[in-house]
């Protein structure tokens, strides 16, 4: 009993401790269409990269994230793309993987796939067999920034 409530309670705490300080809702306060060009959206609403992966909006649109995931390899492969959602963005750092798993939260270091800063992947068995729960945790132009791992790309 006692440790089912430390588990919540420390999970409670990882998602409230992860949360993006730069959240922002998508209302039309000076966001046109000509600021940035989306990514374009499959017949569900969800919006897909180039590599055909969905899109995360990093901060006001600072940035963007595709995320592929190989639920089978138990892998996901962030793109990170600048404001257009197609371009590649190099980045300084990593970006780190905060999920929650049934055995509590677990945090996974990207690794950079080539030199062009802009491509990280991470495998582990805590992404086979499902959609990983939890956040990303990326540093663009000298500020963090923790997108969600949900699919909606709601404009």
């Amino acid at each position: 009993m006692i440790k089912t409530a430390i588990t919540i309670l420390a999970t409670t705490l990882f998602v409230a401790c992860s949360g993006d300080a730069h959240d922002h809702d998508h209302g039309d306060s000076g966001h046109t269409d000509s600021n940035h060009a989306e990514p374009h959206a499959d017949g569900e609403g969800d919006a897909h990269g180039p590599h055909g992966g969905h899109v995360l909006e990093v901060g006001d649109h600072v940035a963007h994230l595709e995320v592929l995931h190989d639920e089978g390899a138990g892998k996901i492969t962030l793109y990170v793309l600048g404001t257009d959602g197609k371009s590649p963005l190099a980045i300084e750092k990593a970006p780190q993987l905060k999920l929650l798993t049934a055995d509590g939260p677990k945090a996974l270091d990207t690794k950079a796939q080539d030199d062009s800063g802009s491509v990280f992947a991470v495998t582990d068995t805590a992404l086979k067999g499902q959609e990983p729960q939890g956040r990303v945790t990326i540093v663009v132009n000298g500020k963090v920034y923790n997108p969600g791992l949900e699919h909606d790309h709601d404009h």
